[in-house]
């Protein structure tokens, strides 16, 4: 079956850079608002190992999703319309919704972890 969008479904592409930018505007505005959080280990533990790791999980599992989430609309709606793009786009909000509450909720809970 063709794909929504022109994407291959075969090809999971690139990872995702959102997660990790958005790891580090978190950390940097935490830093911003208590400098004296982000001892030298921490700043180093929450920017160097945290928006790595961001970059290679959370951004190429919602790479990922997203390739999948297309490949289902394509299946449920063969041919290309304006309702299968209308489902397409409410979906993909859905899920960026959701991506960025989940990376929020673990800068969060990194942050807690870091004391």
């Amino acid at each position: 079956m063709g794909s929504v969008g022109g994407e291959d479904p075969a090809d999971p592409g690139p990872a995702d850079v959102w997660p990790a930018i958005l790891w580090i505007a978190v950390g940097i505005y935490a830093f911003a608002a208590a400098p004296e959080a982000f001892a030298w280990w921490k700043g180093a533990a929450y920017f160097l190992i945290g928006a790595p790791l961001m970059l290679l999980v959370t951004g190429t599992a919602t790479a990922r999703l997203r390739r999948a989430v297309v490949e289902m609309v394509s299946e449920v709606f063969p041919q290309r319309d304006r309702l299968t793009d209308a489902v397409l786009l409410m979906l993909r909000g859905l899920l960026a919704a959701i991506e960025v509450m989940l990376v929020l909720f673990a800068a969060s809970g990194t942050m807690q972890l870091l004391g």
